[in-house]
């Protein structure tokens, strides 16, 4: 993954702009998976979001609560649910005044912020604070998150990264992003040990008007809330329902707590890749080894480099490809462990794809990356499989983390 600091990523893509063409056609019904019974499972879906113009845009509805106090909460919906990053990240803005979250302090005393900056050259920015986090049946106490746009440091986030700041609906797409990657914490024991570290900061006046690097503790970090539950905490599985060409105006799928806890998420015939401890997988794809691949939702279509896909012609389209045809592609994907698995894909035209009416559930929408040794598979490869992710350093009936199994 490409983020100056950090090794995973969302990619947001523009939408609007890049719509025109014509012959989108109407979107049949809805395609569905049943959210199974248990308290470790809960609905996701896709949809094109609060600004009416994502695709490929995976949300989730996060309840946050005052920290010890499960009668001060609040339900946040269209939350992106990002397997590709760590940690929730919820806007400023959409929280209530009187949430009464905990705000944490850096190293000299004063607040502590958290800087993540994602593959597009967006990032996010903003104080830490302690929450309660409740997703479906399950609750994770007092974890780091994030308040993204949070006006009295907004000024301050050109010291997190370049590129935009994701601070509003607008550019986010959504209300916060919920981290759930393969790695416990944003950062880990880098940012225990060095202040210069990329991800933590603190202020150097308590009217915070600059900032500077911060050592930040494991329990300060951003964390996955799902490896923090008392219990089905080892992993997780994503479980979409398959989706035809040219796509659908949305879909329902379940979201899975747990691998190999419960009857909703036993793991009989998948195939374990494991990943390295970054999370990267091998790609190979038409004589091409891509060693720094990795299964992101965050992503919003399959991001690679290709000499022979042509790209949409116009702004904003540059990243999307536009092949004249339908192109088919047939790529393995290889494990750690040296366990291997075919995926086949299809390639079609973005501009085709982005007309009228358009559909929030694309699954032959692809792009370039800018890096000759990656391919993020983003939610499209989801579409009609059951994948399951085991957190590093847990145990699993399948083998212990970080990996991906489908």
């Amino acid at each position: 993954m490409l983020m100056r600091w950090g090794l995973w990523c969302i990619v947001c893509a523009c939408l609007i702009s890049c719509g025109g063409g014509g012959g989108g056609g109407a979107a049949g019904p809805n395609p569905t998976v049943s959210v199974p019974a248990g308290n470790n499972a809960m609905p996701v879906t896709v949809d094109l979001g609060p600004n009416g113009d994502s695709v490929n845009r995976l949300y989730a509805s996060v309840t946050l609560c005052e920290p010890g106090n499960a009668n001060n909460c609040q339900t946040i919906e269209q939350v992106v649910v990002d397997t590709g990053s760590t940690g929730l990240r919820l806007l400023a803005s959409a929280l209530r005044s009187d949430l009464n979250l905990g705000r944490l302090k850096g190293s000299q005393g004063l607040p502590l912020l958290n800087c993540i900056q994602f593959v597009d050259n967006t990032h996010a920015w903003g104080p830490v604070a302690t929450a309660d986090i409740r997703l479906g049946g399950k609750t994770a106490a007092a974890v780091a998150v994030q308040l993204m746009g949070d006006t009295a440091t907004a000024a301050l986030s050109g010291d997190c990264a370049a590129g935009e700041a994701l601070n509003t609906v607008a550019s986010l797409g959504g209300n916060g992003v919920l981290g759930l990657g393969l790695r416990r914490q944003d950062c880990g024991s880098g940012c225990v040990a060095s202040s210069g570290n990329g991800y933590y900061f603190s202020c150097t006046s308590a009217a915070c008007t600059s900032v500077q690097g911060s050592v930040a503790s494991l329990q300060q970090q951003l964390s996955n809330p799902a490896a923090l539950f008392a219990s089905d905490n080892n992993g997780l599985l994503l479980d979409l329902p398959a989706v035809a060409a040219p796509g659908a105006a949305g879909l329902s799928g379940a979201l899975i707590f747990g691998i190999g806890t419960q009857a909703n998420n036993q793991a009989l015939s998948a195939t374990l890749l494991s990943t390295s401890t970054n999370g990267y997988l091998t790609t190979v794809l038409r004589g091409r080894s891509l060693n720094r691949s990795f299964l992101d939702t965050g992503s919003n279509a399959l991001f690679f480099d290709s000499s022979t896909l042509a790209r949409c012609a116009g702004t904003g389209r540059l990243r999307f490809y536009c092949p004249d045809t339908a192109a088919n592609f047939s790529a393995q994907l290889f494990g750690q462990n040296g366990s291997s698995k075919s995926v086949n894909f299809v390639v079609d035209n973005a501009q085709g794809l982005f007309a009228s009416p358009l559909k929030a559930a694309l699954p032959t929408l692809a792009g370039a990356l800018g890096d000759s040794t990656s391919f993020d598979w983003g939610l499209p490869f989801f579409y009609g499989r059951r994948v399951f992710m085991g957190f590093e350093g847990q145990a699993t009936p399948l083998g212990n983390g970080p990996f991906y199994a489908f």
